[in-house]
């Protein structure tokens, strides 16, 4: 293990220049990326400024995941960090929580930066949400003595078997972890296989289903609604992925001929791809606005690409049905909860396994639709859209889903406490 994290530091070293490039590629589209690059190797100026807890969310779904909690702990008066790796995850907690909390990037895996970064916020606990395993973030962490926490996390079948080929790597790299707490008993039984002590690996439940929608302002969306006529019908592509959206825009006018006036929106997952999915949809001759200019938008608008962050929740607020994406193509899925909180019905594809004990909840009570093509995408949806009694069926069985399965929120804010306490 010694020696392999000494050939993966070598290696990441000399990686560098390479990552550096690339984060200027990615900057060409987000101009975010090319920022704050010395935080990242913690390089800038930084007081001694220590933290009850860290949290590490890597992206945006990680962060409005472990939201609730976060907003537990403030309560409580603790002082937080929260790290990401992305823009779009830093956005999102600078919007979530201004200066009540400090915000930064995680570090590269360079010894010095880690050191650093650990010597200046010296957390007594060290929280890191679903699966970022790290090796030398997790080294960095336990030789600064910080209780690292494994939240929400899930480990698929198929990530078990890659791993499980390197296992003589991954079990120090989990018993470094004080606690491992898992979504599922599969998530469970993976997690053992890999080598994590036992007594370390719990079952406390998946945060996802605590997720609050009260501090939301609807009005501003109810007002965007307007552009287009308040009595369209919205279907929303949520999180879709490289050729998702030429797929479904391929059968877009099969489902206006079904459900005449009905409107498009498109939310990518990436902010990058933006653009691109605004080209593809103008191409195809649709008429084709953007969220971020009004200008562009009016009722006789066909598609309407979301090109702005955070907030997916107001545009399910208004929609009538949403379709999750990165489950047309082999990407494993994404939060399918958010829609269903909001009462709409949910259709996903058939690559789910991201979020497999979720979907499999909700394909037992018959709480989700899942289709397997585009043309199945427009045939059930149109199906649904004549049938009010199904609708209905529908959003009730997914919504008892949801509340049938909170209370993880709660469960991992005393194992935080517990730890603290110690």
């Amino acid at each position: 293990m010694i020696l392999f994290r000494y050939l993966y530091t070598l290696f990441y070293i000399l990686m560098m220049p390479f990552v550096l490039l690339r984060l200027w590629w990615k900057g060409r589209s987000m101009p975010a990326y090319r920022a704050r690059i010395l935080e990242r190797l913690s390089l800038d100026r930084m007081a001694p400024c220590p933290v009850d807890i860290w949290v590490h969310a890597v992206s945006l779904g990680e962060v409005i995941a472990i939201t609730p909690l976060i907003e537990q702990y403030l309560s409580k008066n603790k002082r937080i960090l929260v790290t990401t790796m992305t823009p779009t995850g830093s956005n999102r907690v600078r919007e979530q929580f201004g200066e009540r909390v400090i915000h930064r990037y995680v570090p590269y895996e360079l010894p010095f930066a880690l050191r650093r970064f650990f010597k200046t916020f010296k957390p007594t606990v060290g929280v890191i949400v679903e699966t970022e395993l790290w090796p030398n973030l997790i080294h960095f962490a336990h030789k600064s003595n910080v209780c690292l926490l494994l939240f929400n996390a899930r480990l698929s079948e198929k990530s078990c078997r890659g791993y499980f080929k390197l296992i003589w790597f991954f079990k120090p790299l989990l018993n470094q972890f004080y606690g491992i707490h898992v979504q599922t008993e599969a998530d469970a039984a993976r997690f053992k296989t890999l080598g994590a002590d036992p007594r370390r690996v719990h079952v406390t439940g998946n945060i996802k289903f605590d997720l609050t929608i009260k501090q939301i302002n609807f009005e501003p969306f109810v007002a965007i609604k307007s552009f287009w006529g308040a009595k369209r019908v919205i279907v929303i592509a949520a999180s879709t992925h490289e050729n998702e959206e030429q797929q479904l825009l391929n059968c877009l006018r099969r489902l206006q001929e079904k459900i005449p006036q009905v409107l498009f929106l498109i939310a990518p997952r990436h902010p990058e791809r933006f653009e691109k999915v605004h080209q593809l949809a103008c191409a195809m001759g649709f008429n084709t606005g953007l969220r971020s200019d009004t200008s562009t938008l009016n009722e006789h608008n066909d598609v309407v690409i979301l090109d702005c962050l955070g907030e997916l929740l107001g545009f399910f607020h208004i929609s009538d049905y949403a379709f999750i994406g990165g489950s047309l193509v082999p990407v494993g899925g994404h939060n399918m909860l958010e829609p269903i909180a909001m009462g709409v019905p949910v259709l996903t594809g058939p690559f789910v396994y991201n979020f497999l004990a979720i979907c499999q909840s909700l394909l037992a009570v018959e709480g989700i639709i899942q289709i397997s093509t585009a043309t199945e995408f427009v045939d059930n949806l149109s199906l649904l859209h004549d049938n009010e009694a199904a609708k209905a069926k529908l959003c009730t069985a997914a919504s008892q889903v949801l509340h049938a399965n909170q209370g993880a929120l709660q469960r991992y804010l005393i194992v935080t406490e517990e730890v603290l306490a110690q």
